[in-house]
This record gives structure tokens, C-alpha cells and sequence, in this order.
């Protein structure tokens, strides 16, 4: 039996501040140390030298949220979501980064992250100086199949609003989990 996406966990990074090489590892569009490129989605372990020569190439500085920003991207993603056929259930804006639990609608959640970024950095251009990249190329995004592993994200994306001293919930835009995704599926 074919198992049934619910939703997508996507994370968004502001640019310069997750490098390929990071001590933490990184994602990317898959480098190997002898041939360069090769296979998308794959973490990769911390290299100081693959970081340096990444930052070396930064043509613009590393991007940190503040609060005008944050802002921004909130008002961006309830917009986006208003005008969408899925729904947020979880978010934490983040100054390094940004987490969105997102129901399933059928739509390609590729394109749907993508105009997200785009629209929200629209929104940091509009609103505030800052006129460069607001994101890192890409995304994590994770495919969500199960009643367990949907609970456990919500609870990861809320806890990152915790730690920040904000509602597990503080953005008009995200719904109920009962409101979203019905189980059993």
C-alpha cells in the first residue's frame, strides 16, 4: 500500500549563514570533495576549508533577521497562505531561519516553497534598506507520511517559538492541526 503524504516541514535559511563546510554539516546540491557536484539533498560533515571558499564567494553579507524582517516575512506567509489551497499548521520565523509545516494540497511543494521565498523576500525589499538575497539557494524539505511524525514536527516548530519566548502559536496564519489533517488517514 502506497503511504499518503500529509504535509511538507520546510526550512528556509537566510543567506550566508548555513555554508557548505559548516561544522554542523550542511546541506547542498550534493558536493563531493573530488568532483564537485553530483547528487542533490545530501548532507555533508563540516569542512573549515569548503566553508572558507564558500564565504570567499558570498557576494553579499550574511543575512540575520530583525525584527522589520521578521515582520515582513510574517505578513508574506499569511498572504501566501490566504491565497493558497493548503494551510500552515505550524511556523517559527526564525533570524537564522525559517520553519513551515504545510498540509498537503497536490500541488508541487518545490514551486510552493519557492514562491513562499520569493514572495517574502519581496516583502524584506518593500518593507525595509535591505535590497540583496534575504535566502540561502535552496531548502530542506521533508516529506510527512505518518499521524506520529506530523505530531512530533509540529512540536519541534513550536518549540523553536518557546525558546524565543513567543506563543507555541503566534502567527494568525497557522490553523489547528484538528482544522488541517483528520487521522486516520
Amino acid at each position: 500500500m502506497a503511504r499518503r503524504t500529509i504535509g511538507y516541514h520546510v526550512v528556509k535559511s537566510g543567506y550566508g549563514l548555513w555554508l557548505p563546510g559548516d561544522e554542523r554539516g550542511s546541506w547542498s546540491d550534493a558536493w563531493d570533495d573530488m568532483i564537485g557536484y553530483v547528487q542533490p539533498h545530501t548532507l555533508h560533515e563540516g569542512d573549515s576549508a569548503r566553508k572558507r571558499m564558500a564565504r570567499e564567494r558570498m557576494l553579499h553579507e550574511p543575512v540575520t533577521l530583525d525584527e522589520i524582517m521578521i515582520d515582513a516575512v510574517r505578513s508574506a506567509i499569511g498572504t501566501c497562505a490566504e491565497q493558497s489551497q493548503w494551510s500552515i499548521v505550524a511556523a517559527s520565523i526564525e533570524p537564522t531561519h525559517t520553519h513551515l509545516l504545510i498540509t498537503y494540497s497536490g500541488r508541487d511543494i518545490h514551486t510552493t516553497a519557492k514562491w513562499i521565498a520569493d514572495q517574502t523576500a519581496k516583502a524584506v525589499h518593500r518593507k525595509t534598506q535591505h535590497q540583496g538575497p534575504v535566502w540561502a539557494k535552496g531548502k530542506w524539505c521533508s516529506y510527512i507520511f505518518d499521524e506520529s511524525r506530523w505530531r512530533n514536527t509540529i512540536d519541534y516548530i513550536q518549540r523553536h517559538n518557546v525558546r524565543r519566548g513567543l506563543d507555541a502559536r503566534p502567527y494568525g496564519f497557522v490553523v489547528e492541526p484538528s482544522d488541517a489533517v483528520s487521522f486516520p488517514l
